[in-house]
């Protein structure tokens, strides 16, 4: 008997007990007050113990919590919802309830929330059924739209695009916000015939549009390279009453110069006025920027001057733009100028600027002028962006002035940036090639000190111009500390130091080096190979030389045409 009632289940038993002694009534009971509390006041309410309520917690225990404490207390209800282990995953119905209880308390942003979990905790499921029928009164308006956001949220596209049609149908349309973000994505897409059925659900559902939908679809028109039936449809907005504003105006202006349409992009601007929109600051970077694109350069400098004459103040963006048409042009001084005058007017984003007039300088390799540019800017406070100093330095380096090249490295240390390896390494390279070790040493030891780690191009610029200077010793010593930090040589490494220590009359120490890399390394240089036998072959007598063979081969090199002329060569010596 006892073995029989082993076997039925404790759901099964604990069903029997009467509801007070019942701990499955007992834990919805305890949730809800606990959550009525915290609703009341959040500070003092004590967080439910989950790790003992567990056992007793299932599906139609989370339900009955929702009902009973969904509708009065939402909010932390949600969070109790967030807060079960996925084993009791609360279901979509769950969230949809909250979601109606939030919208209806004005909680909107974290109904979205709530449906927001929905759409990520169950991805496949159709939540708008749901939604609309999670309460027994009519869904709260606001829920299609949220629902909407819920899923562009979770880049769920296509559903949210199907939710909002079906919605719209079922006489629940999305409000105009929701469809407005709905036509964004669209848009940003490029899926303009959902966004076109999208505008006619729209119509459909009499919801009415608003400044960013017009603004939006004509941006759509735009980027649709479609700016002709983009100024149709503004005009035929304006028949209907719709005003456009100065981003409408924008958009439209930005599409004329995206298609190098810049006469109609000047007549829609002079037209503004008349209309009552007065062109903004984006108004004129727009044209400035078509017109810098055009190659009327000047023209776009006239435009700037009237533009400052009737009291719009230049941005960063403004300055930019200009600058850069200079740039292109080769015209270094005025874009100089413009670049003063953009620091003396307190314009504080200069970094962008100052990188185009620094890369302007290094393409036509004048790096003496902008280093006579770039000092007195860092005395009156203005940070060098880091990738103008990368510029400057590359260029200095390219031209084989590493010590210049060095100074702005310190510059910039000053001014708070930290050189990546890349820009020492630049440094360190120039150097070896102007055969000056000692100070490319002296800036790997400094990029140690700032726990920059040399890698391998750092260790070969070093280890090749030691060799190539008749160091080959101190070349060795490198690559030593090169392997104990961790870093591997190659054949390149192998073979600088095996011709160096060749051309200082040291084939032995060679030899060892060769051996090294193939026992150590598993490298197999057959230019190294190459160079110490024909440094045998020119040296040592024909039997030293054969026996070195022999040594090669056990290591497992294999004799090539090279290898075979140095032989010729020293037998043909020995027999002379």
């Amino acid at each position: 008997m006892s073995k029989a009632v082993s076997r039925i289940p404790s759901s099964t038993l604990t069903s029997l007990l009467p509801r007070a002694l019942n701990p499955h009534f007992a834990v919805v009971d305890l949730v809800a007050t606990h959550l009525a509390a915290a609703a009341d006041d959040a500070d003092e309410a004590k967080p439910v113990d989950l790790a003992r309520l567990l056992p007793y917690l299932g599906h139609d225990e989370l339900t009955a919590v929702v009902l009973r404490a969904g509708h009065s207390h939402p909010l932390p209800t949600l969070r109790f919802l967030l807060a079960v282990p996925p084993s009791i995953q609360p279901s979509p119905q769950h969230f949809a309830f909250l979601a109606h209880s939030l919208a209806s308390s004005r909680h909107f942003s974290h109904a979205l929330d709530a449906l927001s979990h929905l759409a990520r905790l169950h991805p496949g499921h159709d939540a708008l059924p749901t939604l609309l029928f999670a309460s027994p009164t009519a869904p709260h308006p606001s829920l299609p739209g949220l629902l909407v956001k819920a899923l562009l949220r979770h880049a769920r596209l296509r559903d949210a695009f199907r939710a909002a049609l079906r919605a719209a149908a079922a006489g629940a349309p999305p409000d105009a916000a929701a469809f407005n973000a709905l036509l964004a994505a669209l848009s940003r897409a490029g899926r303009f015939d959902e966004l076109w059925a999208a505008r006619a659900a729209m119509v459909r559902a009499g919801v009415r549009p608003d400044a960013r939908t017009f603004n939006t679809l004509v941006a759509a028109l735009c980027r649709e390279e479609d700016a002709e039936r983009a100024q149709g449809f503004l005009e035929e907005l304006e028949e209907q009453g719709f005003e456009p504003d100065v981003v409408t105006y924008n958009t439209l202006l930005a599409g004329y110069c995206r298609r190098g349409r810049l006469q109609d992009a000047l007549r829609l601007f002079d037209v503004m006025p008349h209309r009552r929109v007065p062109p903004d600051l984006v108004s004129h970077t727009i044209l400035m920027d078509g017109l810098c694109k055009a190659w009327r350069l000047n023209d776009a400098r006239r435009m700037f001057d009237r533009m400052v004459q009737s009291g719009l103040c230049p941005d960063a963006v403004v300055y930019s733009v200009l600058i850069t048409g200079y740039c292109n042009e080769g015209r270094l001084r005025e874009a100089r100028s413009l670049l003063m005058e953009m620091v003396g007017s307190g314009v504080s984003a200069v970094a962008f600027a100052l990188k185009i007039v620094i890369e302007g300088h290094a393409k036509v390799g004048k790096l003496l002028t902008c280093l006579n540019m770039v000092a007195p800017l860092r005395k009156c406070g203005v940070v060098i962006p880091s990738q103008g100093y990368s510029c400057l330095i590359g260029a200095l380096c390219d031209d084989m002035r590493p010590n210049a090249a060095r100074g702005l490295l310190q510059w910039m240390v000053e001014d708070g940036h930290s050189p990546r390896l890349q820009m020492y390494n630049m440094i360190v390279d120039c150097f070896c090639r102007c055969d000056n070790p000692k100070e490319a040493l002296d800036v790997k030891a400094e990029m140690i000190s700032r726990e920059v780690k040399p890698d391998y191009d750092t260790y070969q610029a070093l280890i090749t111009c030691l060799c190539r200077l008749g160091r080959s010793l101190d070349g060795q010593s490198v690559m030593l500390e090169m392997i104990q930090s961790g870093s591997q040589p190659n054949e390149a490494i192998c073979a600088a130091l095996v011709c160096g220590f060749c051309k200082e009359g040291d084939p032995d120490r060679a030899e060892l080096i060769v051996k090294s890399f193939v026992l150590d390394f598993h490298i197999h240089c057959n230019e190294s190979y190459n160079a110490l036998m024909r440094t045998y072959c020119e040296t040592r007598s024909t039997a030293e030389s054969l026996a070195l063979q022999d040594r090669m081969l056990e290591l497992g090199f294999v004799p090539n045409s090279e290898t075979c002329r140095s032989i010729i060569y020293g037998l043909s010596k020995g027999l002379g």
